[in-house]
């Protein structure tokens, strides 16, 4: 009898074990994936406060050298080339450059947050510079009039901007636009984010429900914190 009743209390702890460790795994299964999201996001952040500062920074070289972005923003390839290798290749430790798209690999394909593309592997337009620089970061650099700052990045000026793409992490996924990768512009009013002339309901619209161009706009404002309804949005690609 002692044995069969020790024998029973052994079988109900070793079930209890079993019990406890699937409830462990469970919570592990549930908490782990949160955890990896959080540190890949804090990076992130990171990332995109360094690459904007760092652009910033570069910028205000431009500006005491009396160099007008207003040469470079017709969307001439050629100019956008001197300009890059008389001015910010001076000033940034930059990789690889690709000029109209030619060498390829200097940018990749991009998502907005419905899952849709936006430009091509190569880039968003034609007569680009792209080009990474050292700690990561993917550039496109592209000219546009005035009355296309204000109709697609939401820059009210009467001048012609230069565009920068960015991607904060380079070609390391999730290359989407709100997440990863984000639009400013260099203008009269100096480097600001796409956006920068709209109301805040419609940034708040183009970054949750629209090109998303605008949502470096939500992260400046969320003192460079991707807003968790962009960060939580799970993307379809199409």
């Amino acid at each position: 009898m002692k044995n069969q009743k020790c024998n029973f209390k052994l079988a109900f702890t070793l079930a209890e074990v079993l019990i406890t460790l699937g409830i462990i795994g469970v919570v592990a299964a549930i908490t782990i994936p949160v955890l990896i999201s959080n540190y890949q996001k804090k990076q992130l952040e990171t990332q995109i406060k360094a690459t904007y500062s760092t652009i910033q920074q570069t910028l205000r070289y431009a500006e005491d050298e009396d160099i007008s972005y207003s040469t470079v923003a017709d969307g001439n390839s050629k100019f956008l080339k001197e300009w890059f290798d008389n001015f910010l290749a001076k000033h940034m430790k930059v990789g690889q450059v690709c000029v109209d798209r030619v060498p390829k690999g200097c940018w990749h394909q991009i998502y907005n947050l419905g899952g849709s593309k936006v430009g091509d592997s190569e880039g968003i337009g034609s007569g680009i510079i792209s080009f990474n620089i050292v700690k990561g970061s993917s550039f496109m650099l592209d000219g546009y009039l005035a009355e296309h700052m204000m109709s697609l990045f939401g820059i009210d000026t009467d001048e012609s901007g230069l565009v920068f793409f960015f991607d904060a992490n380079g070609k390391t996924k999730p290359n989407v636009l709100g997440k990863d990768v984000f639009v400013m512009a260099w203008t009269e009013k100096g480097l600001v984010p796409a956006g920068y002339s709209k109301s805040k309901a419609e940034i708040d619209n183009n970054c949750y429900n629209g090109s998303a161009y605008f949502c470096l706009n939500k992260v400046i404002e969320n003192d460079w914190k991707i807003p968790d309804k962009v960060w939580r949005r799970k993307i379809k690609y199409k």
